[in-house]
């Protein structure tokens, strides 16, 4: 299965074809990456919007902290324990700024992966895919299964999928040989 060229009606070489794949996983670590900062700002701005594919761990975290440390507003805490607020007692800020270090730190990993996996390097991709797979693991075990998150489900999967395929298509540029001339383009011009 490949896509066609317009101009000529032949395929793109295989070389064009997987580094777009890989070039596209490389995209979507980077769009993780952006829609789960802009989450946790939501978050900490108690905006009550959420995008999807994100990253679960670090948006869990500082939903964790701002709840522990009563950041969110007193109605929510009222329904939430069934007590008035006043009477609950919420741990220090510490907590949320600890939990707050902690989502940042996963960013910085998934930057340091868009960002070292620019010249086709595996090791940062694999080291994406598997933190991707944690990711996963945290938001079913943790969050359970629901069709309220349904729609995260399936983008996590899609996301899995694609860093998968950008780590074969990885290991199958790194075999192929550096300069791939196309028979069309090696023929003599008359």
């Amino acid at each position: 299965m490949g896509f066609i060229n317009k101009e000529n009606g032949q395929q793109p070489p295989q070389r064009q074809l997987l580094e777009n794949r890989f070039r596209s996983a490389r995209y979507n670590i980077l769009l993780v990456l952006i829609f789960t900062a802009v989450n946790i700002l939501l978050a900490v701005t108690q905006s009550n919007l959420y995008f999807l594919f994100s990253a679960y761990i670090p948006y869990a975290l500082v939903d964790l902290g701002m709840l522990l440390c009563g950041m969110y507003p007193e109605e929510f805490y009222e329904a939430f324990y069934g007590a008035p607020y006043h009477s609950l007692e919420f741990s220090s800020k510490v907590i949320f700024v600890i939990a707050l270090a902690v989502a940042v730190v996963i960013l910085v990993w998934y930057l340091m992966s868009w960002l070292f996996t620019k010249k086709v390097k595996l090791g940062w991709m694999i080291f994406a895919f598997a933190f991707f797979v944690v990711d996963t693991l945290a938001m079913l075990i943790i969050g359970g299964i629901s069709l309220d998150m349904l729609i995260d489900y399936v983008f996590h999967a899609w996301v899995l999928f694609s860093l998968l395929n950008g780590i074969l298509a990885g290991r199958k540029l790194k075999k192929l040989p550096e300069e791939v001339v196309d028979a069309v383009a090696a023929e003599p011009v008359e």
